[in-house]
């Protein structure tokens, strides 16, 4: 396990781990995994270890804003998306360990599944097949049932009022995303709350690029998800020109949830996705 930086286009220095495979194989498939929006990436130490052990080196990438990619003053912070997208992300795939590979996979948890397929789709990355895990709308109207969608809206509209108020959202103190710029949630509130990617300051037009996606890509969802359900994959999936999706379901006795699967079934998160990588 190794831990280095990569200075991104606009001068921000990007916090990445290299895991390199187990035993003799050689590595020939790199997966390049995003975390979900506020976690670090020591969470997924165990999913990086199921992943060596299968013979795949793992490129993991630490979000701006969290311990490996550290920023100085997040109130004052005004990333969003497409910063990601646009500088950090390109850094990366040009690294040696992921442009030497013979075959690199973009994965991502969450809000990292969603930057993995609009970076795809933008064409600032361009990985040989993209997996999301746990990724799917955040828009209202994709809960079951009406209490759920006004408990979602009445969610999206906290976050949007805090974070307009103190020029940040404190989501270290309120449970949700960890400490974020204001761009970030921005760029988040808008899918959330018109069932469309529109990013702050980006021109692109990322719903006509997702629909025209030709990288091979598969979403899962997971059984036990509490904060996106089957049918938010589902519309997703359907905005990623109809991208292939599996259920993963729990382990015998296991419970899990949006972020727990990471750390008690990785396995059976890795399983699925290898079976799906060797059929291509």
């Amino acid at each position: 396990m190794m831990n280095s930086v990569v200075r991104a286009a606009d001068g921000h220095t990007i916090g990445y781990q290299v895991r390199p495979p187990s035993g003799d194989t050689d590595g020939a498939t790199t997966v390049v995994f995003l975390p979900a929006l506020g976690v670090p990436l020591s969470y997924y130490a165990r999913l990086f270890d199921v992943w060596a052990a299968a013979g795949r080196r793992v490129v993991g990438v630490e979000h701006r804003g969290q311990p490996m990619s550290p920023i100085a003053g997040i109130r004052r912070g005004r990333f969003g998306y497409s910063d990601i997208i646009r500088t950090d992300l390109p850094a990366v795939f040009a690294l040696p360990e992921v442009s030497d590979s013979e075959r690199v996979v973009l994965i991502g948890h969450s809000m990292g599944g969603a930057l993995a397929l609009l970076s795809t789709a933008a064409g600032t990355v361009a990985p040989d097949a993209v997996v999301t895990i746990a990724t799917g709308t955040s828009w209202c109207s994709a809960e079951f049932g009406a209490r759920r969608r006004v408990q979602r809206y009445a969610g999206i509209r906290v976050v949007r009022t805090v974070t307009r108020t103190l020029g940040y959202w404190p989501g270290h103190r309120l449970g949700f995303g960890g400490r974020q710029p204001s761009t970030v949630m921005r760029d988040w509130a808008y899918e959330a709350s018109h069932g469309r990617f529109r990013l702050h300051g980006d021109a692109f037009d990322y719903e006509s690029a997702l629909s025209e996606l030709k990288t091979p890509r598969l979403m899962l969802d997971i059984e036990g998800d509490d904060l996106i359900n089957p049918r938010a994959v589902a519309l997703l999936a359907k905005r990623a020109a109809k991208a292939e999706r599996m259920r993963v379901n729990s382990a015998d006795g296991v419970r899990v949830n949006h972020f727990t699967w990471a750390r008690r079934m990785p396995a059976e998160v890795a399983a699925p996705i290898d079976e799906w990588l060797a059929m291509l």
